[in-house]
């Protein structure tokens, strides 16, 4: 025995919109582009513009100040990346951060090196200490990067000029892009003078004496305020030997003309889980990765970007209800006329961009001197680059775009028979 089930009605989704073709849709923009009412309409209701032209001026403000940060966090994170001089890197297993002070074992160098590619490899220290000299009112943390003077492991500004200055222990070259708790520390020391501070303290709890002989740009971080490089000599010294055995990561250069991918590949068959070895650009990934999904920066940075685009379409549709419902017998007449559902979207489409073009070019003024202002105070590469101006005038878009299609069902619902009630 067979049962027969009525067939149920196919669910239409997208019911009130009308589909259109190329051709439709550019008459109908042409139309609404010839007949400006959204825009005429705008600028007599200048209570409710200036209301939505502040608002989402603002909250544009808040784009651009959510991917400015991003920016500096990602791009202060990664300056000793980018200055490696090797093709791959040796890093311990399953490496995240820099920050989190994971060291590979030297002992892995030697299954590198015997790698017929690899043509030589530098290792690199790093850690976290203070200093403080006569200038300064209270120490200040800053990172310390130690490296082999005859082979350094990283390039940058002003190193090798200064790289002999650190073949005498107890000298250090300090970091003149560091934030100005230091106080003239960087520009006595670029005098030619040796400038003696106080650092670490050993194991009788007594500050050590360096002295800065010379400086390098590199540039402060979210967590630390400056850098100071020193020889590995000096590193054992003031540290202890212990750390010569753990250096943060190690550089691989690779002999002309090897295959990067290939050679990695090898290297990790050979060092079967206990190191692993990444190209230049995994190495700035994970690093990027490490602080946009592990820390709370990449939350707190996209939930600004949501919120910002959120209120932005909140205030443009305001703008856009307010004189749907105050012309709405005009409208009616329209509808009345033929005009189609196309049409009113181009329409109060015009409202939108009437909004958020000065808002737009407003808030990015002001995101250049917030910018530049935030870049004096913090020295973390904050700048307006070309992904901010494009990721904000995407925003700026789908801002106009969905509060558009909430406002067009407002007015679609108008039927001309209101204009005989």
């Amino acid at each position: 025995m067979v049962f027969a089930l009525p067939a149920l009605p196919s669910l239409k989704l997208w019911r009130w919109l009308p589909k259109a073709s190329l051709s439709h849709l550019r008459r109908a923009a042409r139309t609404a582009a010839e007949m400006p009412l959204g825009a005429q309409q705008l600028r007599r209701q200048r209570t409710s513009t200036l209301l939505s032209l502040a608002g989402v001026t603002a909250s544009l403000l808040v784009i651009f100040a959510q991917l400015g940060i991003e920016r500096a966090v990602y791009y202060s994170s990664i300056r000793i990346h980018r200055a490696v001089l090797s093709e791959l890197v040796l890093v311990s297993a399953g490496f995240k951060s820099l920050q989190l002070h994971a060291n590979v074992q030297m002992s892995m160098r030697d299954i590198v090196e015997a790698n017929s590619a690899v043509a030589s490899t530098s290792p690199i220290w790093f850690d976290i200490m203070s200093i403080k000299h006569t200038g300064m009112n209270a120490p200040r943390q800053l990172a310390w990067w130690a490296l082999d003077v005859e082979r350094p492991a990283i390039d940058v500004p002003e190193l090798r000029e200064n790289l002999y200055k650190l073949r005498a222990t107890r000298r250090i070259l300090f970091d003149r892009d560091s934030r100005p708790y230091f106080g003239d520390l960087a520009a006595v020391a670029d005098k030619g003078q040796e400038v003696p501070v106080l650092g670490p303290p050993d194991y009788r709890q007594l500050l050590r004496e360096l002295f800065v002989v010379g400086t390098v740009a590199i540039g402060p971080n979210v967590v630390n305020d400056g850098n100071v490089i020193m020889s590995e000599e000096t590193m054992a010294e003031v540290f202890g030997s212990w750390y010569l055995d753990r250096p943060a990561f190690i550089g691989v250069s690779l002999a002309p003309g090897a295959d990067i991918i290939a050679t990695r590949d090898q290297l990790n068959k050979a060092l079967n889980g206990r190191a692993e070895v990444i190209t230049i650009a995994e190495f700035e990934n994970r690093e990027k990765s490490y602080w946009s999904s592990e820390t709370p920066v990449g939350y707190i940075t996209d939930l600004g970007f949501i919120m910002g685009l959120m209120i932005g379409m909140v205030f443009i549709y305001y703008a856009q209800y307010q004189i749907i419902r105050f012309y709405l017998p005009e409208y009616a007449i329209l509808k009345s006329l033929g005009y189609d559902w196309w049409f009113f979207l181009f329409m109060i489409g015009q409202i939108g961009a009437a909004i958020i073009t000065p808002a737009f070019l407003v808030a990015f003024v002001m995101a250049r001197v917030f910018y530049g202002a935030a870049e004096a105070a913090i020295h973390l590469g904050m700048t307006m680059g070309l992904r901010e101006m494009i990721v904000a005038l995407v925003a700026s878009l789908i801002m106009t775009t969905v509060s558009s299609l909430f406002a067009i069902r407002r007015l679609w619902k108008v039927d001309p028979i209101m204009l005989f009630e």
